[in-house]
């Protein structure tokens, strides 16, 4: 075998991972699509005739707040607004000299359903959302049977709670779930989280590998004390992925429900998106470690391959090695995995427009699209590679190291 033969054999052995997994992707995107068209064809059936909720159990919402968000008012608004009949909202802060306390003071002054504030000092064991979080719980009214869990950058429709709440029904499912979606309005910052953001998406409709996500979350009163949720948050720093694995250990579900979806749309810049996904990452890492190694596998692998066919194609073309005939095979199958994998996000596209349809816009699909095709494998391994190593960040302003998923020490506020 000559040396121009072994790269060949090389390229084409990269390349067949690359290949397979372009194609599971397809089949992801057709499954999550047709999830998605399901739920919207089952969701009448979740109202009564008069347009309410036919499952409508006492909630409690809790909101815990940092800072005052670009969309917060919107996002407090909405709150207020929901289809829901019996719920009350509980706002978590800091401190009352944090600008969001004084904010959402004012834009609820007018509510007329209950409300409640909660000042819960500085956290120094934990992330302070968490300490926002459990310092809300012990105010929240004995009556009330169903928590849900927001953030204050989402930005939920009218329906959004009764949908979060509806298959609580069911016992057997421990928490109910949304999900984000990062707005591509702003600049390229917003525009590439946009891109990174979405991938995650089509894997949630796989009660396998579906995590609950704080921002839309809903869980029985019962699920939340007999899992001991605040046991596990003691001394944690992420809320969701302590809820996963506690409902994970435990022979309860966790229900992606497409309608409790979220927007949002905080501006950032490239340098506040890559800060974000390395944060992001190294949770996921500590938190849920095989996660973390299945996709450096995944990204690695898919990128080596499409690389590898893609410069055989130029240095072919190029006249720097191998054939012509070698080059077109490269282009060939560099087309034929970018291809399948722009598939999977014009079939996520697709899904998302049935899901919160109107609030996407062109360039949600253009940077999905485009960046899916483009740029998107060698911005996964950067920050995935950028994320094993270290085990600090700041989030929002607050520089935290995760020791382990059950402890977390609080360095400095900045």
């Amino acid at each position: 075998m000559t040396f121009e033969q072994a790269i060949y054999w090389i390229v084409f052995l990269l390349w067949i991972p690359a290949f397979v997994q372009g194609l599971f992707s397809v089949v992801d995107g057709i499954k999550f699509h047709r999830f998605i068209r399901r739920a919207r064809d089952e969701a009448p059936r979740l109202f009564n005739s008069d347009g309410s909720f036919r499952f409508q159990p006492r909630a409690a919402v809790i909101m815990p707040c940092k800072g005052v968000d670009d969309e917060m008012e919107h996002t407090v608004a909405m709150i207020g607004r929901q289809n829901y009949a019996d719920y009350e909202v509980v706002f978590s802060f800091e401190s009352d000299t944090d600008p969001a306390y004084a904010a959402v003071k004012g834009w609820t002054r007018d509510w007329s359903r209950p409300i409640k504030f909660v000042v819960a000092g500085l956290a120094d064991r934990r992330s302070q959302k968490i300490h926002n979080l459990l310092a809300a719980l012990k105010e929240v009214s004995p009556d009330r049977e169903v928590y849900v869990f927001t953030d204050s950058d989402v930005e939920p429709d009218e329906q959004w709670l009764g949908f979060i709440v509806a298959p609580l029904e069911d016992p057997r499912i421990g928490a109910a779930t949304g999900y984000r979606w990062y707005l591509a309005s702003g600049g390229i910052g917003a525009g590439v989280r946009c891109a990174w953001n979405a991938a995650t998406t089509v894997k949630l409709h796989d009660e396998r590998l579906s995590f609950c996500w704080g921002g839309s979350t809903a869980m029985r009163r019962t699920h939340f004390e007999s899992l001991e949720i605040a046991r596990h948050w003691d001394r944690a720093l992420s809320d969701d992925l302590q809820v996963t694995r506690a409902i994970q250990a435990s022979h309860l579900g966790i229900k992606f429900v497409p309608h409790a979806l979220v927007t949002s749309s905080d501006a950032t810049t490239l340098a506040g998106f890559l800060e974000f996904a390395r944060r992001q990452l190294i949770i996921t890492r500590i938190c849920a470690p095989a996660m973390w190694r299945f996709a450096v596998w995944f990204c690695t692998a898919f990128t080596l391959g499409g690389t590898a066919t893609f410069l055989l194609a130029v240095v072919g073309f190029m006249g720097w090695f191998g054939s012509t005939e070698a080059a077109w095979w490269g282009l060939a199958g560099w087309a034929v995995a970018m291809l399948l994998v722009g598939g999977r996000a014009v079939l996520r596209q697709m899904s998302m427009r049935l899901a919160i349809g109107n609030r996407l816009s062109w360039r949600d699909f253009c940077w999905d699209v485009f960046g899916t095709v483009t740029f998107a494998g060698g911005m996964h391994m950067h920050l995935l590679f950028m994320s094993a190593i270290g085990r600090r960040f700041v989030w929002r302003n607050i520089e935290y190291e995760m020791i382990s998923p059950d402890e977390t020490r609080v360095v400095r506020r900045l």
